[in-house]
């Protein structure tokens, strides 16, 4: 096997793999969550207190969420030679992955047409036609694909993209030529 197919066929598997990762331990965090929900009577917790506990809870399950995929990109460390691999920008790319995918299906997945009605005439023709061109074809090639699998796939696509293109790799080796004092 060429290098150039087994680079190909460790993104996949990276992808592929952190992603399951990623749905494991969501439902896992998941279920936690419901089960503690289940031990606190509803009645006795007031909207504010209430709120907190739910964003809590959200929280929880996306950083356990998160973490399971950033972990599992990061375990291919030792098939791929690679001098420097930061966990922090892995970390970021899989975040910035989830924050796309909202984007993304935010964009396409709602009514356009019908919350430009209000608008006047040249914002609502300019919007129109950046409706027309970019978002609807977009929105041809994704309402066929479920959202929770735009969101399931695009953490571990995102946190790939990180791990490959980390930009520390340059500037680490920047930093050592500049820091080596020339022999005399």
């Amino acid at each position: 096997m060429n290098t150039r197919t087994r680079k190909i066929l460790l993104i996949a598997g990276q992808i592929v793999i952190s992603g399951i990762a990623g749905i494991i331990a969501c439902l896992l965090s998941f279920t936690i969550v419901n089960l503690l929900w289940r031990g606190i009577d509803p009645q006795s917790i007031f909207g504010f207190i209430r709120g907190i506990l739910l964003l809590i809870s959200f929280l929880f399950i996306l950083f356990a969420s998160i973490t399971a995929v950033s972990e599992t990109v990061l375990q291919f460390r030792r098939y791929i030679p690679r001098e420097f691999i930061s966990r922090k920008m892995v970390y970021e790319g899989c975040f910035l992955g989830i924050c796309a995918a909202v984007a993304l299906l935010s964009v396409t997945r709602s009514d356009w047409i019908n919350s430009l009605e209000d608008w006047g005439g040249g914002v609502k023709l300019i919007a129109t036609l950046f409706y027309l061109l970019l978002f609807l074809p977009l929105k041809l090639f994704t309402f066929w694909i479920p959202a929770l699998l735009i969101l399931s796939i695009s953490a571990p696509i995102g946190a790939t993209i990180a791990f490959y293109l980390n930009p520390h790799t340059k500037k680490k080796k920047e930093t050592e030529n500049l820091t080596e004092e020339p022999q005399s």
